[in-house]
């Protein structure tokens, strides 16, 4: 059966910063049940994102704009079909003086928009860009981890814990607070990744620790983060990484992946004031990024499944939480990088995680990306790999059975029901409406139906001839040719 998901969505500039209206609009916000993760309609949902980095970065804006146009960039992700960016931030873009500077030239190669990020290039401090952001993820139901990826640019590699000098604990829990302030009303920011890759070796005296209650207990920083969160919005996810050594209490050691041992999640559990929206996030790499001794192991890849049950998928079986594999990437073809990645594909798949993949990126020296050096070439046999673990979108901002633009005209207009099979209806005030054009998202007519079907106050529309997908409608009024566009999802 198809289901249409009917998405009215107008966004406006006030006093520098996108604000999206969503009168009688709840918001399709995420919550945790056991080890699955549901919508607002109490359905499973899988999220399956990517990795854009560069705000983490002394640029504190995405990297490859200089070559694309953003939203080109974005676009191109969800029609890849990623229905969720994972963007990492640093903790000084938040700070006064922090700027930008974003050249507007050229066609982008993707959309053939000219000159790319004509909008953009207006904007001078990161927060503008990321507003920018989250609207254009708000209007095309893409969902958004934000990651706190270092208190200070470029310095993800030296930063083994949530604070630093310049930005101390409280400092780092304020900025948070205030993102989650900021974008509580968008419910396309559904998760709050509150420190990427806590770590330190069992002989670091000042590293990330698990359960010892001291200055360098993670696990109490995330419990402290994560309800000042909720504190604000209520309705976001906490996603909790793990760290890299921990000590069982029977005093045996253990070390994994930066970010992605989380067994002292076994012995001393997070606590939120609200746990359904606890959510687990552990890292994994191939020998490429680090040639650690399970890859030389006699039954490599064999020992592989044993060793992420052992380390964080544990708490899936055991149905704790749902876990979100925030980064994962493989550089180059053959060898045992493609043995590692296949086996923990079928993981995935097997084990109905959730991923975001490092990375978009044609960059990252450790993995390279889903896009070619150009920033615009795919390369395909990655998303050969991640096209059996990739899922539905997520629509944003649920509004229920039926969403009327009265609030901008006196025209009375609806469209209904939600979902629907067969037929899609429009309502409105006889002799209002000029016309009605459905496009799909590359700005295609499907269909037009102008004042001489239109000349009654409903009209009903067959959408079993359309394939499954997004489409826009675009209403045209009689008088002042006016227009409004409403989204359709077809399923």
């Amino acid at each position: 059966m198809k289901k249409i998901y009917i998405l009215f969505l107008m966004t406006i500039l006030m006093s520098s910063e996108y604000v999206i209206s969503q009168e009688n609009c709840p918001g399709n916000w995420l919550t945790v049940n056991g080890n699955k993760l549901l919508d607002a309609d109490g359905n499973e949902v899988i999220l399956a994102g990517v990795n854009w980095f560069g705000f983490e970065t002394q640029l504190s804006s995405f990297h490859g704009i200089w070559s694309r146009d953003h939203k080109s960039v974005l676009q191109q992700s969800k029609d890849l079909g990623f229905n969720c960016f994972r963007i990492p931030w640093h903790n000084m873009m938040l700070r006064d003086g922090a700027s930008i500077n974003i050249n507007s030239y050229g066609s982008d190669p993707y959309s053939g928009v000219t000159p790319m990020n004509e909008e953009e290039s207006t904007f001078t401090t990161p927060l503008e860009l990321l507003d920018r952001v989250v609207s254009w993820c708000q209007e095309n139901d893409m969902k958004i981890i934000l990651d706190c990826h270092s208190r200070n640019p470029d310095a993800y590699l030296v930063e083994k814990l949530w604070y630093t000098d310049n930005v101390p604990e409280q400092r780092w829990i304020d900025d948070w607070v205030f993102l989650a302030d900021r974008y509580k009303e968008y419910d396309a920011v559904i998760g709050m990744d509150i420190n990427n890759e806590p770590n330190g070796k069992i002989d670091n005296p000042e590293g990330a620790r698990w359960g010892t209650n001291d200055a360098f207990d993670w696990r109490l920083a995330a419990e402290k983060c994560g309800n000042a969160i909720l504190d604000v919005n209520p309705n976001v996810l906490i996603m909790v990484e793990g760290i890299e050594a921990y000590t069982k209490p029977d005093g045996t050691e253990t070390s994994y992946w930066w970010g992605g041992n989380l067994q002292g999640a076994r012995d001393y559990p997070i606590t939120l004031s609200n746990p359904n929206k606890l959510m687990y996030s552990p890292h994994e790499y191939g020998p490429t990024v680090f040639e650690q001794e399970w890859f030389s192991a006699p039954d490599f890849p064999d020992n592989m499944p044993g060793i992420w049950e052992e380390q964080f998928n544990f708490l899936n079986t055991n149905g704790t939480s749902p876990l979100l594999v925030g980064e994962l990437g493989i550089k180059g073809q053959g060898g045992l990088d493609e043995i590692w990645f296949a086996k923990f594909i079928d993981f995935i798949k097997e084990k109905k995680l959730h991923f975001t993949f490092w990375a978009l990126n044609p960059n990252s020296g450790d993995t390279g990306g889903i896009l070619a050096d150009d920033w615009s070439t795919v390369v395909q046999w990655k998303m050969d790999y991640l096209q059996p673990i990739l899922s539905n979108p997520i629509p944003n901002c649920s509004a229920g059975n039926v969403l009327s633009v009265d609030d901008l005209s006196d025209i009375s207009f609806s469209i209904y029901p939600n979902p629907a099979s067969q037929t899609l209806n429009f309502n409105f005030k006889e002799g209002t409406i000029a016309s009605i054009g459905i496009y799909d998202l590359n700005g295609r007519e499907v269909n037009i139906f102008d004042d001489k079907v239109l000349s009654s106050n409903s009209y009903a529309y067959d959408v079993s001839q359309l394939a499954a997908g997004i489409y826009l409608s675009k209403i045209t009024l009689t008088n002042s040719k006016e227009t409004f566009t409403k989204k359709i999802i077809i399923q």
